[in-house]
């Protein structure tokens, strides 16, 4: 159990994919870089830096941390010269001259050390220093810059790698000119509006089909009254009839009633 645990430590340590940009891990990438490269003049240091500036992926952040980074590895290689060169003779007698005279692993390790001097004394190169921090900002400065451009580019919706050219409509668009509506705020004004008017008429012919319905449902109604009125006027001649003694009175009442019936 505690040695997974370790192991998964020790992964996310050093996970290069693990940040996008990290100054941790760029310290780490620029100590390696120069512990391996030093010994390249102007170079080495050079490219130590670079890569420090652009895993911090900015240019003050990529300068303080290669200049931080170069300051720790040279005071680790002047205390280690106090033990390995003092051999030889250091510091009374000059760093490569000390580590040419001595032997077997303490002489690899003596002529690893003498790259970190300038040449005949036993004084630290300093230049290395500054050629690390320089180019520290450097790769911060590019790590920027490809990031706006990848922002430009994907603002334009390039492919490819190059910048796609924006439609014309939307150029003149944004120069505020007429496109043959005045505007594409007009252009949306009118499709609401022709929406409107659809609702519109839609709403018109429902109305029209209700109508119709109400028409036919009210013909029934209108038998009914008729009948009704036409009982009541019969009933009504009935009894004129029986008022002016007509003899067929009783039959015209007897005939209502069986209607009625």
């Amino acid at each position: 159990m505690e040695g997974s645990a370790l192991r998964q430590s020790l992964v996310k340590a050093v996970d290069m994919d693990n940040e996008v940009y990290s100054t941790r891990m760029a310290a780490v990438f620029c100590l390696a870089a120069s512990v391996l490269l030093w010994w390249i003049p102007i170079l080495g240091p050079a490219v130590a830096g670079y890569i420090c500036g652009r895993k911090t992926g900015s240019m003050a952040k990529g300068f303080l941390c290669a200049l931080v980074c170069g300051a720790v590895l040279l005071a680790a290689v002047w205390g280690l010269s106090a033990l390995v060169l003092a051999h030889g003779g250091y510091p009374e007698v000059p760093a490569d001259e000390a580590a040419a005279s001595l032997t077997g692993i303490v002489g690899a390790a003596a002529a690893f050390l003498q790259t970190f001097f300038m040449a005949g004394t036993s004084d630290l190169n300093l230049t290395g220093l500054g050629v690390v921090a320089v180019f520290g900002g450097v790769g911060g400065i590019l790590a920027r810059q490809v990031r706006k451009e990848t922002a430009y580019l994907i603002g334009l919706g390039a492919s490819g790698g190059s910048p796609g050219s924006s439609a014309r409509s939307m150029r003149l668009y944004g120069e505020n000119k007429e496109m043959g509506f005045r505007s594409f705020d007009d252009c949306i004004a009118s499709q609401r509006m022709t929406t409107n008017e659809n609702k519109d008429s839609n709403a018109g012919q429902k109305d029209l089909e209700t109508e119709k319905k109400k028409a036919q449902e009210g013909k029934p109604v209108a038998t009914t009254v008729q009948t009704v009125t036409t009982t009541v006027s019969g009933n009504s001649a009935a009894s004129q009839s029986k008022a002016q003694g007509n003899p067929f009175s009783d039959i015209l009442e007897r005939s209502d009633r069986k209607r009625e019936e």
